[in-house]
């Protein structure tokens, strides 16, 4: 026969386990610090519609580039970058600045906006940021010959992916 004591701290111990694991799984899912493993090299290749090189660091883990494989110097080539940023400059892109179109996106993440100047340019428009608990990533994508709703709509299926594992 269990006295009551024994049975609070078997429950207690048993609480104390089992939200251990779940602050596990949050932790891992919050600590996203290599950009290259937010998307698997298929993932990246579908949504551009070509097949693509591994995913490269180009300054650090923070950040990622798929470029699309086997083209020639001087060909337009299909490429996809995912920068891990802070809160801060995740704020800071809301700012309003003039001939620039910022969004909200609903459906993405905790928050999400794009910003484009009306025309893609590689690097600086569009590009969606987007904020999942305390991860914060833009997304930049080369389509070519895409026009500038069908390269949101690239970002968009990627972020989606990416907060999909976060």
């Amino acid at each position: 026969m269990c006295s009551n004591q024994i049975r609070f701290s078997a429950l207690t111990a048993a609480w104390f386990v089992l939200s251990m694991l779940g602050m596990t799984r949050f932790a891992t899912a919050a600590a996203a610090t290599d950009a290259c493993e937010l998307l698997s090299q298929q993932q990246v290749a579908t949504a551009l519609g070509a097949e693509v090189d591994a995913g490269k660091n180009i300054i650090g883990a923070g950040d990622c580039r798929w470029t699309a494989r086997g083209r020639r110097p001087g060909d337009e080539v299909a490429i996809l970058q995912i920068n891990l940023t802070k809160a801060q400059s995740f704020e800071i892109g809301k700012t309003p600045i003039t001939g620039w179109s910022k969004t909200p996106q609903t459906g993405i993440g905790d928050d999400a906006y794009t910003a484009d100047s009306g025309k893609v340019v590689f690097m600086t428009s569009p590009t969606l940021s987007v904020k999942k608990g305390s991860v914060f990533f833009v997304i930049f994508a080369k389509v070519p010959k895409a026009s500038l709703e069908q390269t949101k709509a690239v970002e968009k299926a990627v972020a989606l992916k990416i907060v999909e594992k976060l």
